[in-house]
């Protein structure tokens, strides 16, 4: 609406002007000044572009990264001088053209790798590379928590930094761990090496027998000796179970061993139980595989119902007249010849999916397990292995067991991945995460001393890592997101301050200059680019010559009319 009433005022007051001055009879001057004086007045509300532009202009890096707004209209091609700047900054530009004229590299290009998270008793092992050589000698320490060092490294004139130095933290949680460099003149910096140490997951396992065999008592005393904390119990008569715990686990009732309530993360049940269990049992084994691991131990002479509840759960199992015999499975075949052989119990499985697992060397499998976001099922389908043991191959025995039960409970512990784009998070400096867990509830991130001072993302757009935000954090240390108030931090990580790193900042910034100058090809050159708009100061300059102009008209034509 604006746009047509402004020029409409204009227009009609400048033919109410023209009407005037015909009244009066003055002269074609007159009439062109009034129009020059309205045609003013509209390019002080809406300025033209008539002014050619600058199409390639130089610009200090400095200049770019400052907070002070640049105007950019019209402008083509950007040559960056001075130091690189991080991948933010540029992105942020315009869709212009970087040339990088006279962008000073870092000394060498520095490069460091360690594990973000590691497991209590697992080592921290810290990568330096430099291939830079040298100008005097150095010494690399690596400091623990409380100041003490755990590995240290002195490298020589004219070498380059091919560095690794570890250290086997004794805590869990966040750790702060430190890197000190030392020259040979004196000069000490040291930088923070921050790093999450988890607990080790210990799975509890229930295993529920329908008969004492020489297979399951195998398997029982390696459980037992592994230190795997475990619940057995063995079906002695209808009315009669055995009961004992593995370990030091507090025995579990049976009314909760197939709830989500039950503490058991894997179940291993043999098939011969199944027309025992009762029809609520039966249901909660339908859905007790969506949110806990299950794995049946198949004997030769399961039910008809098992195999239709196989079928159900979308992994049927067809029998076959003939049994198999494997003699061993993987690499264990050819590095032990006289190992003896595991008979298959004459199981054929139909309709694999690609991502399963199938353990054996051949058809049929000795060992048939799923294990996706929405099903973790498996089936025992060989007998035997307990000849292992008594013919001395324990190694391969745990081998064989180990293998299917790390399958089993492979999701343990796994959670959907949050991405963080920055490889060196700093201060004030813009950090996106990305999730599928952030599709239907926003983060806040907080600091990890003082969770009352959080901060709520900025929904970037979209990736193949899920739906991104957006962080600005003020204040180094260790950080947390989340998603609920009252939940589980989904992710902790550490915020650099500025002053850290510094030969590493430089190399990332230099690397991301580059790819960024590759990037950024900028639009297609085009003639409506080709102009600025005219300041506002200049209509408004021309707009007040024509007003003195035109008074100064009226006082002449005003002397003239006078006796």
């Amino acid at each position: 609406m604006i746009d047509f009433l402004i020029p409409g005022l204009c227009l009609l007051a400048c033919l109410i002007s023209l009407v005037l001055l015909r009244r009066r009879g003055t002269k074609p001057f007159d009439y062109g000044l009034q129009l020059a004086i309205w045609l003013s007045a509209w390019m002080l509300w809406q300025p033209p572009a008539i002014i050619p532009t600058e199409r390639n202009i130089s610009i200090n890096s400095k200049q770019l990264a400052s907070s002070h707004p640049m105007n950019l209209n019209g402008v083509e091609n950007i040559s960056l001088s001075g130091e690189p700047l991080g991948r933010d900054k540029l992105r942020d530009l315009a869709p212009v053209r970087l040339e990088l004229s006279k962008i000073l590299e870092s000394d060498g290009r520095w490069e460091l790798d360690w594990q973000r998270q590691i497991t209590l008793g697992d080592s921290l092992k810290l990568k330096v590379h430099n291939n830079q050589p040298l100008t005097e000698n150095v010494k690399i320490s690596l400091l623990n928590p409380y100041g003490h060092i755990e590995d240290s490294l002195e490298l020589k004139v004219g070498e380059t930094i091919q560095a690794q130095l570890t250290a086997t933290p004794k805590l869990a949680g966040p750790q702060l761990y430190r890197v000190r460099t030392e020259s040979e003149a004196g000069e000490t910096h040291t930088d923070p090496l921050p790093i999450l140490v988890r607990e080790p997951l210990q799975p509890k396992l229930l295993l529920w027998l329908a008969r004492p065999s020489f297979e399951t008592a195998a398997l029982s005393r390696w459980l037992r000796q592994s230190g795997v904390t475990a619940q057995v119990m063995t079906q002695l008569a209808p009315e009669i179970i055995r009961k004992e715990t593995l370990n030091g686990l507090p025995l579990t009732g049976s009314a909760d061993l197939f709830t989500n309530e039950s503490p058991f993360d894997l179940v291993i049940l043999d098939s011969s139980l199944w027309p025992q269990f009762s029809a609520l049992q039966k249901r909660q084994l339908n859905e007790l595989a969506t949110t806990k691991s299950l794995l049946w131990l198949v004997s030769d002479d399961s039910s008809e119902e098992f195999l239709q509840y196989a079928a159900a759960q979308s992994m049927p199992l067809q029998k076959e007249e003939a049994t198999h015999l494997h003699s061993g499975f993987g690499y264990q075949k050819a590095d032990n010849p006289e190992i003896p052989p595991l008979r298959n119990l004459g199981f054929k499985v139909t309709q694999p999916g690609s991502y399963d697992f199938l353990l054996g060397n051949g058809e049929p499998p000795l060992f048939w397990g799923r294990s996706t976001e929405t099903q973790h099922l498996g089936f025992i389908l060989f007998s035997d292995s307990h000849r292992w043991l008594t013919s001395g191959f324990t190694t391969e025995f745990a081998s064989l067991w180990k293998s299917i039960i790390d399958y089993q409970l492979k999701h343990l512990g796994s959670q959907q991945p949050v991405i963080l784009s920055n490889e060196l998070p700093r201060t004030q400096e813009r950090i996106t995460l990305c999730s599928p867990l952030f599709s239907d509830q926003s983060p806040f991130l907080s600091e990890f001393q003082d969770s009352s001072r959080s901060t709520k993302g900025i929904a970037a757009s979209r990736s193949s890592q899920g739906q991104c935000y957006s962080f600005w954090p003020q204040n180094s240390g260790w950080h947390q997101l989340w998603t609920e108030l009252e939940g589980e931090s989904v992710l902790d990580f550490y915020i650099f301050a500025k002053e850290d790193w510094p030969l590493w900042q430089q190399s990332l910034n230099a690397r991301e200059t580059q790819l960024m100058a590759a990037a950024r090809l900028g639009p297609e050159a085009n003639n409506h680019a080709n102009r600025v708009l005219l300041g506002r100061q200049w209509p408004a300059l021309i707009l007040l010559l024509l007003v003195c102009i035109s008074w100064w008209r009226e006082r002449r034509l005003l002397n003239r009319s006078r006796p």
